[in-house]
């Protein structure tokens, strides 16, 4: 059994104060059990202050995390916060790392992470934790993909970096109070972990009627749709104009994938070419529809994934991330999907919320299978 303990701090300039703020609300004495780690989501602006730096120094256990837009726990909710959950178990175990950066293919550093990880357990660890970086010239498929081929296909929970503007570069995994530009932070769990997965993305009710084949793609790239150049098949469809795509953060891809799986894209930009990056992989041959997403459709769906946790929680934590996306389309009330997971969860159980550059989870396939995917415009739910 897992229990989680969170705190949340908006106090960025001054050390003292946010440490000390932080560990009351922990109270480490009396809640630590044997095996402990910290999963740590915040502003930018607290890596920079050496916030963070100050508290892991003061925590007697590893911590890892990332860079976000927003965070929320039962003690608070902010754009510019910090909050940290953690985890603390007598029958689980958890061991952490950071891998060598990486700057073109991943198989090497995250071989040598996974390796140094396992390598000192007695047992195959029960789930990992991916805390990836968001690298534009690396799929973020890449990270699961190689994890799932050195695991075994373990369960894997976690997030892709983000923060508030991706030409700035100021977006980093963190791992033990130190933070990396293009470095996986990894956490494994061994033991007795019995996880409960939830997600929401785009519903049935949201995803056009036109469909379209993706002809061409390397990786991420979306070349080709119908055997035309990709911006030029948005054009047609009236959803781009002279190289320029509209409303691409509330217009998510659906991806019909050839083994069942449904995959969901954002958009990032427009490429050379008449190309489209993408948030995540796709495939040649897969059925490509387009859905709609706004305010109420986020809200209405996070109000009714929190109902579902609430009924399956019994007292356990959620470690909650919602795509950066679904964040844009909120508009002017950027906390609005905070707020109601807040006040559907109440002070029934601990949690964590943070915004995400993709989410990864274990997505349930046709045959009723599991298999780890990274998505886009999700809210993903794990409760420990």
């Amino acid at each position: 059994m897992v229990t989680m303990i969170t705190a949340f701090t908006e106090e960025i300039d001054d050390i003292e104060a946010a440490v000390s703020e932080v560990l009351a609300q922990l109270d480490l004495e009396n809640s630590l059990k044997a095996h402990s780690v910290g999963v740590l989501h915040c502003f930018v602006d607290f890596l920079e202050s050496g916030v963070v730096e100050g508290l892991c120094a003061k925590l007697p256990f590893d911590v890892v995390g990332t860079t976000t837009l927003s965070v929320s726990t039962r003690e608070g909710m902010s754009p510019l916060g910090l909050s940290i959950a953690v985890l603390t178990s007598d029958s689980v175990s958890f061991v952490t790392g950071a891998s060598e950066p990486i700057t073109g293919a991943v198989d090497g550093p995250i071989e040598e992470l996974y390796g140094r990880l396992v390598s000192g357990l007695p047992e195959k660890p029960a789930m990992l934790m991916p805390f990836v970086p968001f690298l534009l010239n690396v799929c973020g498929d890449d990270f699961v993909e190689k994890l799932d081929s050195l695991s075994g296909g373990l369960p894997a929970f976690g997030t892709l970096a983000i923060s508030r503007n991706l030409e700035e570069g100021r977006i980093f995994t963190i791992h033990n109070g130190s933070h990396y530009r293009d470095s996986l932070v990894l956490l494994a769990l061994c033991g007795d972990v019995d996880p409960v997965f939830m997600s929401v993305s785009v519903t049935d009710e949201n995803i056009l009627k036109q469909k379209a084949m993706v002809t061409g793609v390397d990786r991420n790239v979306l070349s080709t749709v119908n055997n035309l150049p990709a911006v030029e098949y948005f054009e047609s469809i009236g959803l781009a104009s002279g190289g320029v795509m509209f409303n691409i953060q509330s217009m998510p891809l659906i991806l019909y994938q050839e083994d069942g799986s449904t995959l969901i894209r954002a958009c990032v930009s427009p490429a050379e070419g008449g190309s489209v990056i993408l948030a995540g992989a796709a495939n040649v041959n897969s059925t490509l529809a387009l859905a709609t997403m706004g305010m109420d459709d986020v809200i209405r769906s996070s109000g009714e994934k929190a109902d579902e946790t609430l009924k399956v929680a019994e007292g356990r934590g959620a470690l909650i991330y919602s795509c950066v996306a679904r964040r844009l389309v909120l508009g002017a009330k950027p906390m609005a999907e905070h707020e109601k997971l807040a006040e559907r969860f109440g002070e029934a159980f601990p949690y964590s919320v943070a915004y995400s550059g993709g989410e990864i989870f274990p997505s349930i396939l046709a045959d009723g299978s599991a298999a780890n995917h990274l998505q886009n415009d999700s809210l993903i739910i794990c409760v420990i």
